[in-house]
C-alpha cells in the first residue's frame, strides 16, 4: 500500500513503487519516487494535518535509512515532516507571498465545496 505518513492512501500502488534499495558499508538506503499527488489525497492529508499543504507535492516520495544488524531505522516522507510544522502560528516564518497564497487557496477551497454541495 502507497501511504503517506499516517495511512492516508494516495494513489493504487504498482510494483514500482516499493523503491529503489542501495546497501552501503552496512545501511541499506531506499527512496520512492512517485508523482505528484492529486486534490483528493490532498484534502485528505490537509484535513489529518489541520494545516494546507502545498498545492504541488510529491506526498508519496520517501528516504528510509535502515541497519538491518541493529534494527535501526530512519525515514523521512512529506506527511510526517508537514505534520511537525507550527499549527498555531505563532512560532511560524512565512514568506513574502504567504498571505496572498492563503487568501488563493482558501478562496479555491470555498468554491470547490460548494460546487460539491450543489451537485
Amino acid at each position: 500500500m502507497a501511504a503517506n505518513g499516517n495511512g492516508v492512501d494516495t494513489h493504487f500502488p504498482s510494483s514500482a513503487d516499493a523503491g529503489n534499495s542501495i546497501t552501503q558499508n552496512g545501511f541499506r538506503i531506499t527512496t520512492r519516487k512517485l508523482p505528484i499527488l492529486k486534490s483528493g489525497p490532498i484534502d485528505t492529508m490537509a484535513s489529518k494535518l489541520r494545516i494546507t499543504p502545498p498545492e504541488m507535492i510529491f506526498g508519496d516520495n520517501s528516504v528510509s535509512i535502515e541497519h538491518p544488524v541493529s534494527g535501526w531505522e530512519i525515514s523521512f516522507n512529506a506527511f510526517d515532516a508537514l505534520d511537525r510544522v507550527d499549527k498555531t502560528g505563532e512560532s511560524m516564518l512565512k514568506v513574502a507571498y504567504s498571505r496572498e497564497w492563503q487568501k488563493s487557496r482558501s478562496a479555491y477551497q470555498s468554491s470547490t465545496r460548494w460546487i460539491e454541495a450543489g451537485s
